[in-house]
C-alpha cells in the first residue's frame, strides 16, 4: 500500500475539520456555547480531543469557524454581496429569499438567535456577521431611498428589526409558524 499523496492529506484534513464544525454547530446550537465542552464536540466529531486541538486552538476559535461557516452555507442560497433591490418584485424576491436560506439552515440560525445575545461571544459575532449585516441593510436601504423614502436608514432598520422577529419566531414555532401570511403582510406593508 503506497502512503498517501498531500492532495489526500489535504482532503482527509478538510473532511474532518469540517466534520467538527458540523458537530460544534449542532451542539453549541442544542446546548449553548457556555454548555458545550470541547470533548463533546470532540465525541460528536468522532475525533479525540487532542486531534481537535490539532484544528482549532480554542473553543472560541471553533465558535469563530462554526459562525463563518454557517454564513457561508447560508450565502449560496442568498447572493447578497451583488445583490440590488430596484422593483417591488426585487424586494419580494429578496424577502422570500431571506427566508428560505432561514429554512435551509436552520440549526445555524437557532445558534444565530442562542448567540446574539451573549456578551461574552459577542465579539466573534460582530467579526463574522458585521459585514453581511452592513450590506444587508445598505441593500435594503438603497431601496428605500429610491423610493424617495425621507429616512432610508430608519426604515431599513424597521425592515431588519421585523425580518429578525419573524425569523425568531419561525425559528421557535416552526412550521406551527404562520410564516407565508406573515410574509405576505410584511411585504405588503414595506413594498
Amino acid at each position: 500500500m503506497s502512503p498517501r499523496t498531500n492532495n489526500q492529506n489535504q482532503e482527509i484534513k478538510r473532511y474532518k475539520k469540517k466534520l467538527i464544525i458540523e458537530a460544534a454547530l449542532l451542539l453549541f446550537s442544542v446546548d449553548g456555547f457556555n454548555a458545550t465542552s470541547m470533548q463533546s464536540i470532540a465525541n460528536k466529531a468522532k475525533v479525540s480531543k487532542g486531534n481537535l486541538y490539532n484544528y482549532f486552538e480554542s473553543k472560541e476559535a471553533l465558535l469563530e469557524s462554526v459562525l463563518t461557516y454557517g454564513l457561508n452555507e447560508c450565502l449560496e442560497s442568498f447572493k447578497v454581496q451583488n445583490s440590488k433591490i430596484i422593483t417591488e418584485t426585487d424586494f419580494k424576491q429578496a424577502v422570500y429569499a431571506n427566508f428560505e436560506m432561514i429554512k435551509a439552515n436552520k440549526t445555524f440560525w437557532k445558534l444565530y438567535y442562542n448567540l446574539v445575545t451573549q456578551p461574552k461571544v459577542q465579539v466573534f459575532f460582530n467579526k463574522v456577521f458585521a459585514p453581511f449585516l452592513e450590506k444587508y441593510m445598505n441593500m435594503f436601504e438603497a431601496y428605500f431611498r429610491n423610493k424617495g423614502d425621507k429616512t432610508p436608514n430608519a426604515t431599513a432598520l424597521l425592515l431588519g428589526s421585523t425580518i429578525d422577529g419573524i425569523s425568531l419566531g419561525y425559528i421557535i414555532m416552526g412550521e406551527a409558524y404562520p410564516l407565508k401570511e406573515v410574509l405576505e403582510q410584511l411585504i405588503d406593508k414595506f413594498k
